[in-house]
């Protein structure tokens, strides 16, 4: 299958009144596929990328018979070439690109010192290198039209420290830095950046999470298995209250739909203040709160 690969069934692509071109990554499930469907919805028409390439066809079909128009394309962002052909394949198709949205990401559920090196790169590649290689792609494209937007997804864990969660919030940390930097360094050209930060969310991802550190919690000679079973007990009773994905997809659509959109946003709102709180907090006392909170 082509690396990057979209739908020969082109019959719902017709011409109609649009808001303009979107890229949404992670597409095919969670808080990207909400979001497509919203701006699919909204009157975007949405290029859905991501490397399951039977759902994002599922999604397709189904904005389809709503009269939206989502054109699906399979792409690994961990590989750069691949970047490149997602915005060829979407100026090929519809000439421009006015919306950028960089969702995709994952967090391993292990230790810094139980994380492999090539596993370290893909987390950094997926979560961090292929937004920055998509912006970095974009951006003469968005500059020679005059005008674009890009809104990254950020997380609570990019500012409130959690044990088991290193490369993760290392570069949610880094992705909200990098839109801040963005955001002076494009705004010459119109082109207007916000970073979405979510609280928890029940999403697909929490589950191939807790799949993927199974052997190690399972492992007695862990050192880290008590605090893995902590944590996954305290993940647990987020989902009671967690946010959906539409939840997240909401935001963004709003800041996507927005005149004048802001440098971040929060879901739930109250998520600001609650980051605020925190970092009001002397560091050993912050250190204490987390650590009974997570039970460690």
């Amino acid at each position: 299958m082509d690396a990057c690969h979209r739908s020969r069934d082109t019959s719902a692509m017709s011409d109609i009144n649009s808001l303009g071109v979107a890229i949404v990554t992670g597409a095919s499930s969670g808080i990207g596929e909400a979001t497509t469907r919203r701006l699919a919805r909204a009157g975007y028409k949405v290029v859905a990328a991501a490397r399951r390439i039977e759902r994002l066809e599922k999604l397709s079909k189904e904005l389809a018979q709503e009269g939206a128009q989502a054109l699906p394309a399979q792409i690994d962002l961990a590989r750069e070439e691949q970047t490149q052909e997602l915005i060829d394949l979407t100026l090929k198709t519809w000439g421009r690109v006015d919306l950028l949205v960089n969702n995709a990401g994952y967090s391993p559920a292990s230790a810094t010192e139980q994380i492999k090196s090539d596993e370290l790169l893909d987390i950094f590649s997926v979560n961090l290198l292929s937004h920055l290689q998509l912006i970095s792609k974009i951006t003469p494209v968005m500059r020679e039209q005059g005008s674009g937007r890009i809104i990254n997804l950020g997380s609570m864990a990019g500012s409130v420290a959690a044990p088991l969660a290193v490369p993760y919030a290392a570069t949610k940390a880094g992705i909200e830095a990098a839109t801040q930097c963005l955001r002076l360094e494009l705004a010459p050209w119109n082109i207007q950046l916000s970073v979405i930060i979510p609280g928890f969310v029940a999403t697909e991802a929490i589950d191939s999470a807790r799949e993927r550190g199974e052997t190690l919690r399972q492992d007695e000679n862990n050192p880290y298995r008590s605090l893995m079973f902590s944590l996954d007990h305290f993940a647990l009773k987020q989902l009671e209250r967690a946010l959906q994905p539409d939840d997240v997809a909401k935001t963004i659509e709003k800041a996507a739909l927005a005149t004048r959109p802001k440098a971040r946003y929060f879901a739930p709102r109250h998520a600001r203040l609650q980051r605020g709180f925190m970092g009001l907090l002397p560091d050993t006392l912050r250190e204490r709160i987390l650590m009974r909170m997570y039970g460690g």
